[in-house]
């Protein structure tokens, strides 16, 4: 075999292992290997009895679910429909689209007879992607 042929043949043959060996490399490891896995959504305590009143409950409207620095916000507006001035305890179950709870609010928000106000809960907790909120529970505290 002529020497000219032989170099080629040698050349190419050391271009095929420095190629095999730089894609090797790609695979094993690296800077991404060493990166920690993003927080992953735990489930949370649930109370064992939360308090729910159907006529209260009526009173209350959900109208935000979202994303806060942390965690978790739901928000609402309540109406109190009746001659009488209640304090409307809320509870708020977050969960994930397959209804593990994750995160748990509740607040309480006293509205006189015939009066509207604003009621927001916040909870501190790894989201889900997505969180969904769930009014769980309206009664009077």
């Amino acid at each position: 075999m002529p020497d000219g042929v032989r170099r080629m043949r040698l050349l190419g043959s050391g271009l095929v292992a420095i190629a095999l060996a730089v894609a090797l490399v790609g695979c094993t490891g690296g800077p991404a290997a060493t990166r920690s896995p993003s927080p992953t959504p735990t489930s949370a305590a649930v109370p064992s009895s939360i308090p729910n009143d159907p006529a209260l409950r009526a009173d209350v409207r959900m109208r935000s679910c979202a994303a806060v620095e942390g965690g978790w916000a739901a928000a609402g507006r309540i109406a109190n429909t009746s001659g009488e001035r209640h304090d409307y305890r809320i509870t708020v179950l977050f969960t994930s689209k397959n209804a593990t709870v994750i995160g748990v609010g509740a607040t309480t928000v006293p509205v006189k007879a015939g009066a509207q106000r604003n009621w927001r809960i916040r909870s501190s907790f790894v989201a889900a992607s997505p969180t969904l909120c769930v009014l769980s529970g309206v009664a009077d505290h």
